[in-house]
This record gives C-alpha cells, sequence and structure tokens, in this order.
C-alpha cells in the first residue's frame, strides 16, 4: 500500500539548468516552482522524509581518503599521487566516483558488475567502494536511490513535473527518478521572431538538425542587434540604458557585476548579477588563521589579520599591533611591551586581562615546523575558537554583516568538521600543504556579494543560457564569450568499455557538446521582437554562437559602441569632458583665509616649509593625513631602522667604549639575532637569507668602523638620541640627535646616521646644505654653550663625513666651496625662513616640483642671505597627486 505525502500540490519546471536562475516573469504562481536538480532534489526528500544533514565535500573527501588510506599500497595505480597529495588524490578520485554512480543505469553497483578483465585501476577503485559505500556519506546518486526505493510506498503531493530537458540527456540515476513521477513533456518549441529575426531563427533551427541553406543576407530591421566596444565599460553603460524595457531577459556572460553597477549607477534597479568569490572577507580569515601557524612567521599575513575588518581581536589592540608590526616587524622586545601596555591602558583594567588573553592566543602563541607538522589538537582549537567567534556573529542586524558571518561559519565549522574526522581517524598531526588543501575545500566556489541583491524592479535574468526557457519581448546576451566547454575523459577507451559493460554509461564529450549547443540556441528562440547580442571586447575568444551566426548569416553587421557615442545614439548622451587641474607654481589663498604659523617646529617640519612650502600647508595646516592601511614599508626604511636600533643598543651599553674587538664580535652575534626577532622578523621569511646576510654583515663592519672612530676620536661617552630643544625666530625647535659624542679634548660631535646616500651627503656638504646638522647644533649650543662639530655615517657604505676634522680626524672631510661653515648655514637657514614667514603671512605657497620648474617665478629665487632651494624627493611627498596633472 502505498502512502501520500501530505503537502502542498506542486507543479514543478524541472530542467538542468535552473537552478538559482529567474528565466520567467513574475507571477503568483502559488503552488508552482521552476527548478534545477538541486531544488527538486530538496522538494523530493521533503516531500518523502529523508530530510536530512549532508556533510559537506571537505568532510567527504576525507572520509574518502580514509578508505584509500586503508588499501593504500605500492601496487595501487593512486599510490604515488596519495603519497604526496592525499586529499587531492581523494577529492579527485572522489568525483570520479560520484560521477559513475550518476550515470549507473537500474541494476547492481558497478563494482559489483565488473568484467574480471577491466583495467587495473577500475579494480583497485572497485576495491576502495566496498568500504566508501558505508565509510562516506551520501553521494547525489545514493540520494537519488533513497528517493527511488520511497517512492515505491509514498507519493509525493506532486500535480506535475514538466520537464523541459530531453529525458535522454539527464543522468541515469535522475532518468529513473523521474519516470516514477507524473512528467509532462513541453510541447515542441516554436519560433517567437518575426522580420530578420524569425528568419534566423529557423536558418539556426536548420543547422541545428543539420540541414544546409544558403547564408542568409544581413537585414538591418532592427530585429537583431549586434554590439561590440572596446571596453566592458562601455558595454555595460549601453545594456545599462537599454535593460528598462519592459519583457528583457538577460542573459548574463561575465562580469555581470560590473553591468550592475552600471545600472544602479544610471538609477536602475539592479538585477542581482552576483559574483561569486571565495574572498569575501568573512571567508578569508581561516585562511589567514591557518598561515600563522608556521614558522617563520608569515608577517604579511600578519598584518593582513590584525587589519582585516573580520578579526577576533578587538579594534584598538589589532590596530596598534599592526602598526607595531609594520614598523618593526616582529614579536617581543621592547617595541612590543610598549605596545602592549598601551592596549591595555586603553582597555581599562576591567578587560585588558581578557584583550591580553586574546593577542596571547591568536598572535603570540606557538608555531610549528612545515616539515614536521603542527599537532591536529592545536589547530583544532584554533578553528573551534574561530567557529566560536563567528557564532557569536550570528545574530548581526545588518543583512550583509549577517550573511557574511553565515559564510564565515559554515567554513570553518567545514574545515574543523574534516578535521575532527582526521582525528577520528588516528592522525595526530598535519602539514601546511594538506591543511592549505582542506581549507580550499572548505571555502568551495566562495558566496555571493552580500551588499548587491537584486532590487524591486529586476526583470528576467538568466546566467544559464538553457535556463532561458520562456518566450520575452527583447533578449540581451551580455558579454558573449567563449564558456567553459567540455573536456576530454581522464579514463581511456578500455576503461570507459568497462564502466558500460558495468552500467556506467558517461556521455562522451562530444555528446556534451551536442547537449550543451542545443541549450545555446534557447535565448536565440525565446525572442519575440528583438535580439542583442554584445561581443566581448575584440581580441577575446568569442562563443560558439556567434560561429554559428556567423556561419548561416552572410556578413554580419557589427555596430561598434564607440562610433555611437561619437555620432549619438540610443541610451548614449555627449558628456563635456572636463579638463584637469593643471599645476602651477604658486597657490593664493582667499583673502579672508589666513594660516599661522606653528609655534613649534621641527627639522621634518621645516625642511617642507622651506623648500615645497603647499606640503607643508597641507599637512601641517590643513591637516591632512594619508590613509591609516598599514603596510610593511620598504627594505629601504627597515634596513635604516635596524641599523639605528642596534647602534643605539650598544651605546646604551655601559662598556660600549672599553669592549674589546673579541667580545664585541659575542656581543654583535647574539644582539643581531635578538633585534631581527623582535624588529626585522621580515628577514627570517624565506628566500630572504641573502638579505639577512648583506644587512649582517654592513651592519658589522658599520659598527665595527663606527668603533674605530670613536677610539681615534677620544670618545669618552656617547648619548644616543639625545633631545635637543631651543628656539629660533619662528619659536620652539626640537629634534632628536641620534649620536652625541663627548671627547677628552676637542668639541663634542653630534652625528647623524643615514642607511646610504653615498652621492646626497658629500654633495650637501661641498654645497653647505647639511641643514639638519645645523639646526641640530645649534640646539645644542643654545643647550649647552658649546658649538659642536658635526657629520653624516652612511651605514651602508661605513663613511663618516665631516665639513672639517675637528670631531673627528679620520673622517672625510667635504668642505664648502663657498668656505662657510655650519653656524654660517645657521643664519641663512634664518633668512630663508623670514623670506617663506612673509610669503605664508600674504597667503602665497609655492610648489616646488619638476612639473612647475618652468613655471617658476621672481618670487621664486630667495633672498642673496638665504639659502639656495632644493628639490625634495616627490617619492615622499603624500600630496603630490593634489597638486593637479600635466596634459601631456
Amino acid at each position: 500500500m502505498k502512502i501520500t505525502a501530505t503537502t502542498t500540490v506542486q507543479r514543478i519546471t524541472f530542467g538542468l539548468y535552473l537552478d538559482g536562475q529567474r528565466g520567467v516573469p513574475p507571477a503568483d504562481r502559488l503552488g508552482e516552482a521552476v527548478v534545477g536538480p538541486l531544488g527538486l532534489l530538496g522538494i523530493l526528500e521533503t516531500q518523502l522524509g529523508l530530510v536530512a544533514v549532508h556533510p559537506s565535500a571537505v568532510e567527504r573527501t576525507i572520509q574518502y581518503r580514509d578508505c584509500l588510506k586503508g588499501l593504500d599500497a605500492p601496487s595501487r595505480f593512486y599510490h604515488r599521487s596519495f603519497v604526496l597529495d592525499p586529499l587531492g588524490t581523494a577529492a579527485c578520485l572522489l568525483s570520479w566516483r560520484d560521477e559513475w554512480a550518476l550515470h549507473r543505469h537500474a541494476g547492481p553497483h558497478w563494482e559489483d558488475a565488473l568484467p574480471p578483465d577491466a583495467p587495473s585501476r577500475l579494480h583497485d577503485l572497485a576495491a576502495v567502494e566496498q568500504h566508501a559505500r558505508v565509510a562516506v556519506a551520501p553521494n547525489i546518486a545514493q540520494r537519488l536511490e533513497m528517493i527511488e526505493a520511497r517512492l515505491k510506498v509514498r507519493t509525493p503531493d506532486i500535480e506535475s513535473v514538466r520537464v523541459i530537458d530531453p529525458i535522454d540527456v539527464l543522468p541515469a540515476r535522475w532518468q529513473t527518478v523521474l519516470n516514477a513521477l507524473p512528467i509532462v513533456l513541453p510541447p515542441p518549441a516554436t519560433r517567437a521572431g518575426t522580420g530578420f529575426l524569425g528568419a534566423l531563427q529557423q536558418r539556426l533551427e536548420r543547422a541545428a538538425a543539420g540541414t544546409q541553406s544558403d547564408p542568409l543576407a544581413w537585414q538591418g530591421d532592427g530585429t537583431v542587434v549586434v554590439v561590440q566596444a572596446e571596453t566592458r565599460a562601455l558595454a555595460a553603460h549601453w545594456v545599462a540604458s537599454c535593460i528598462a524595457t519592459p519583457g528583457t531577459l538577460l542573459v548574463a556572460g561575465p562580469d555581470g557585476a560590473l553591468l550592475d553597477a552600471h545600472l544602479a549607477a544610471q538609477g536602475q534597479a539592479r538585477q542581482g548579477l552576483k559574483e561569486i568569490s571565495a574572498f569575501r572577507p568573512s571567508m578569508q580569515m581561516l585562511s589567514l588563521v591557518t598561515q600563522l601557524l608556521w614558522t617563520p612567521l608569515n608577517y604579511y599575513a600578519l598584518v593582513q589579520f590584525l587589519t582585516h575588518p573580520v578579526c577576533p581581536l578587538s579594534g584598538f589592540a589589532r590596530r596598534r599591533l599592526a602598526e607595531k608590526i609594520a614598523d618593526a616587524p616582529g614579536i617581543g622586545g621592547a617595541k612590543w611591551e610598549q605596545a602592549l601596555e598601551e592596549i591595555a591602558a586603553n582597555a581599562g583594567p576591567e578587560r585588558a586581562p581578557d584583550v591580553s588573553q586574546q593577542i596571547a592566543f591568536w598572535v603570540e602563541h606557538p608555531r610549528f615546523d612545515p616539515e614536521t607538522g603542527a599537532p591536529l589538537a592545536a589547530v583544532t582549537e584554533r578553528l573551534g575558537r574561530l567557529v566560536e567567534f563567528f557564532r557569536r556573529s550570528l545574530g548581526d542586524t545588518g543583512e550583509a554583516q549577517r550573511l557574511g558571518t553565515v559564510a564565515g561559519y559554515a567554513q570553518c565549522q567545514d574545515c574543523l568538521n574534516a578535521l575532527n574526522a582526521l582525528v577520528a581517524q588516528g592522525h595526530t598531526v598535519i602539514r601546511p600543504h594538506q591543511l592549505q588543501k582542506l581549507v580550499a575545500q572548505a571555502t568551495g566556489a566562495g558566496v555571493p556579494n552580500p551588499l548587491w541583491p537584486a532590487e524591486v524592479g529586476a526583470g528576467q535574468v538568466v546566467s544559464q543560457p538553457g535556463a532561458a526557457t520562456h518566450p520575452a519581448v527583447r533578449v540581451i546576451w551580455w558579454q558573449l564569450t567563449l564558456p567553459e566547454l567540455p573536456g576530454p575523459l581522464p579514463w581511456s577507451a578500455a576503461e570507459v568499455r568497462a564502466l558500460e559493460q558495468a552500467g556506467v554509461c558517461v556521455p562522451a564529450p562530444a555528446q556534451q557538446l551536442e547537449q550543451i549547443a542545443h541549450t545555446w540556441l534557447r535565448p536565440v528562440m525565446a525572442a519575440r521582437d528583438q535580439l542583442v547580442l554584445v561581443l566581448p571586447p575584440a581580441g577575446e575568444e568569442v562563443h560558439p554562437l556567434w560561429q554559428m551566426i556567423a556561419a548561416v548569416v552572410d556578413a554580419p553587421r557589427i555596430t561598434t559602441l564607440e562610433n555611437l557615442l561619437a555620432y549619438g545614439g540610443e541610451g548614449l548622451h555627449a558628456v563635456a569632458p572636463m579638463p584637469l587641474a593643471a599645476p602651477k607654481r604658486w597657490w593664493q589663498l582667499p583673502a579672508d583665509v589666513s594660516v599661522a604659523l606653528r609655534p613649534r617646529e621641527s627639522f621634518s617640519s621645516l625642511e617642507q616649509l622651506l623648500f615645497n612650502p603647499y606640503q607643508w600647508l597641507l599637512r601641517y595646516a590643513a591637516a591632512l593625513r594619508r590613509s591609516k592601511l598599514v603596510s610593511l614599508g620598504s627594505d629601504f626604511l627597515l634596513f635604516g631602522n635596524l641599523a639605528h636600533g642596534l647602534i643605539e643598543r650598544y651605546f646604551l651599553r655601559d662598556d660600549a667604549l672599553t669592549m674589546a674587538d673579541h667580545a664585541f664580535k659575542l656581543w654583535f652575534a647574539r644582539a643581531f639575532d635578538t633585534l631581527i626577532d623582535q624588529e626585522g622578523a621580515l628577514l627570517r621569511m624565506p628566500g630572504r637569507g641573502a638579505d639577512l646576510a648583506h644587512l649582517r654583515s654592513r651592519l658589522l663592519r658599520a659598527l665595527h668602523t663606527l668603533r674605530s672612530h670613536v677610539r681615534q676620536a677620544g670618545v669618552v661617552t656617547v648619548v644616543p638620541e639625545q633631545a635637543l630643544e631651543g628656539r629660533f625666530e619662528g619659536g620652539e625647535l626640537a629634534g632628536f640627535a641620534d649620536l652625541v659624542m663627548h671627547k677628552t679634548a676637542g668639541p663634542p660631535a653630534i652625528v647623524d646616521m643615514k642607511w646610504s646616500g653615498g652621492r646626497k651627503y658629500p654633495e650637501k656638504l661641498r654645497l653647505n646644505r647639511h641643514l639638519q646638522l645645523a639646526i641640530y647644533a645649534e640646539l645644542f649650543r643654545q643647550q649647552t654653550g658649546q658649538q659642536p662639530a658635526v657629520a653624516y655615517y652612511l651605514l651602508d657604505r661605513a663613511r663618516l663625513l665631516a665639513p672639517d676634522d675637528r670631531g673627528f680626524p679620520e673622517a672625510e672631510t667635504v668642505a664648502a666651496d663657498d668656505g662657510e661653515n655650519t653656524a654660517q648655514l645657521w643664519q641663512r637657514f634664518l633668512a630663508t625662513w623670514r623670506w617663506r614667514a612673509a610669503q605664508i603671512g600674504d597667503g602665497r605657497f609655492e610648489i616646488v616640483l619638476e612639473a612647475t620648474s618652468a613655471a617658476a617665478t621672481e618670487d621664486s629665487e630667495p633672498p642673496e642671505e638665504a639659502m639656495a632651494i632644493e628639490t625634495l624627493n616627490e617619492a615622499y611627498n603624500d600630496y603630490r597627486a593634489l597638486a593637479g596633472w600635466s596634459n601631456g
């Protein structure tokens, strides 16, 4: 006796390509459904009481991996691949198994019906299948088999199933299920078009049936329009202006999100053409967390983790740690402890312990050697915490945030379940490649952008041509590009024959291509009044449908959208060009706007005020700041910071000036390694060994040479990073001198350390332009009453450069060409400042750039007693783009 399911009667339209499509005009259709294989599977399982929680693809891969491992031996065909990549091998062979099961006709399982003389690969997989039947979660075919069995005793509440695809092109298991349902075959498709469109439809029908005909002459009656643009952006703009026609069916090719953006820009409803991506923010966190497990630590991944919008650390904590890592990549040391203290102070006494524990767990945790692998217990603990982090956010009120959180939660839970399955199978460790495979499989195809759903007013849209089953007034095929075509079968001819004897008939690539080609015609046949084909930009491969049209039409006419833009056309309107602001030499503020000078300056601010005033204006007066996006700096900056840090550590030692050479070498080896771990661990990453060795040798030479200069000069004390303060005509002036040295005889000396600059700094001394040293010397004189000697120390070449030999007898002396000294340079600085201050008082700011050099005026020339104007390095100018753009 059969039992009838008691749910709403349904009239179902079923097709291979209808899952997730919107090809039918919206209407009230109570009790009707338009579904593909997954949709129909869900309806049947629900009505037949077969609803169950089905493991993810990655969990099934883990289960099948265990089956392969249980029978693995050197004689197995998959042995070598399995040893190198067990998860990848399992995923590949599992896909074979699932495909065979779906195309198996009624009768015994294929592994039981395999002929004795079948190729060895099939016998190996047949042996594995004996275990996989019960060990691996059901695939689609097995779920359909359960539906077949239930249909014999229970009738679903389905009135009819309208199957739009020929039954014989469906997989065998689907054919069996559908034959047990009340199938209704649709009437033969009829051509809907008129004029040239109708003639084209008729000719394509004949060509598909194999009938040869003379080429069809092109007719410009507007029923068929073929357009092409040099860029997709222009094509999207044009299509967006045409799509508002009622009754339009859009066949969305690639770059649908671009088309949706142009629709929104024109005030039209988005069609919901979401790009599926595995790189949505919520799905990036799992990959970042797993990358942080290994040593040497990937500091690029760490910065991405700390700056990611979806992060289990509190906002202030992760931003502060990211800033520390960007400035000094490493964990531990004084700078790290300072950052932790600031984070604790910001969190407050109640929250500080929890924040500290979070940092310890997510950042300061132990790391593992990739060769030996990480303990699965440690990995599952981290993923469990990540799952809990997403679980707590599942109730977010924002739709986009909630959907993103759901995707991240599902991804992490799938990966955690897979890892737990490995633990249950007796595994204790996992290596980076295996873990990366798991994460990739858990990520799957990705998720759509939750911020761009279909809006009210969206029309008929399909992404699969085979889903265009309903007539439409107008059909627009967006981006007629080459689709993914069936590839060759991964099995030999002998294996295919053996599978057929076992009841498995997988369509050959030629059959699959023929079946797909019929679906390509559906959008063309669905058009009643007009068919619009949008070809991809020239040079890209086009869809085979266009080749079919070109074969039956004599010289099809392609309209170039750039021509429409030039001469006008539907949906295109001329836009008056607006030139970019050209660079000019001077900015003049309005009369009612004034800028006051700052009461306190430094060398870095004064350098911009004197040599490029507009840069000073934007940075200090306008307070424009560069983006807070944190990223690791250049090697040049890193090397300079590390060199300064190591030399500062050295001279802070009490025995720095008395340390013997052999003791110095021992100290250097330990101090250098410690410094790298705490502030330069970027150089520990793979591929950076040569850079690390280069830095070590340069720094050892630089410190060794500096020690020699210190001894020869009779230095008795060295103060690193000494604060200097004083005044000048503009107010207070402050800075930090890298090294201040006091000697037994002669004047003190100030040394400014630079990582490199073998041409730049000798030139500064020769032209008496060493302004930074002059400012430090004057501030030191104001504080102590002594006029110090000054010098540059170029670390990468271990060169000590000085304008004279007063401070260091063995320094390279570079005397000024004009015979002036550092004290006279200070006076020239004051004259230059007065000149610029007067201009600022008048609201005038000079833009000193290469692009404005030809526009210099008499006002660009400083007074005779002032300094010559230098052109600052534009690479360090954050406001270069705001100075204007040349038309060249």
